[in-house]
């Protein structure tokens, strides 16, 4: 009777009336802040939002416009960016999953610019852009996303001697 009275009790508790968690900070890896990592971030966070613009409404003639040009260098200066960073984290010994994502992203950048770059549909050029995006966004992430595990790549497996 008594388990009863209080499962009653709590069925009518205002949900106001029961604990709440305080609401804390995500954290953020603090690699993320050093100013070369910082810029990273920054210019990913960039360039994701110019590519969704670009894949709100794509045109194959976006391809063709000078600013274009301007975007796929910059593309291509992240790329170089992101394997100057992996070669920081190996060189200092540590984080080697992000060392390691760092590498791969260096590594697809170029073929996600490629991809829209060889768009023949504005289909494929949205699917493309999309892509990009999406890329960039896991740039972002995983420098400023502390790492929770090491998973235990291996970037020599994975990616040879790099």
């Amino acid at each position: 009777m008594k388990r009863l009275a209080l499962i009653a009790a709590l069925v009518v508790m205002p949900v106001t009336a029961c604990a709440q968690l305080p609401v804390t900070a995500t954290a953020v890896n603090p690699l993320s802040r050093e100013p070369f990592y910082a810029t990273i971030v920054k210019d990913a966070d960039k360039l994701k939002t110019t590519t969704e613009g670009f894949a709100k409404t794509p045109s194959l003639a976006l391809l063709s416009q000078p600013g274009f040009a301007k975007y796929a260098e910059a593309i291509t200066d992240l790329s170089a960016r992101d394997l100057k960073g992996h070669l920081d984290l190996k060189k200092r010994g540590t984080d080697n999953d992000l060392k390691c994502v760092l590498m791969g992203v260096s590594l697809d950048l170029p073929i996600k610019l490629k991809a829209i770059q060889a768009a023949t549909t504005e289909s494929e050029l949205k699917s493309a852009l999309n892509d990009m995006a999406l890329l960039l966004g896991d740039n972002i992430d995983v420098i400023v996303t502390p790492a929770t595990a090491d998973s235990g790549l291996d970037c020599i497996i994975e990616f040879g001697d790099k």
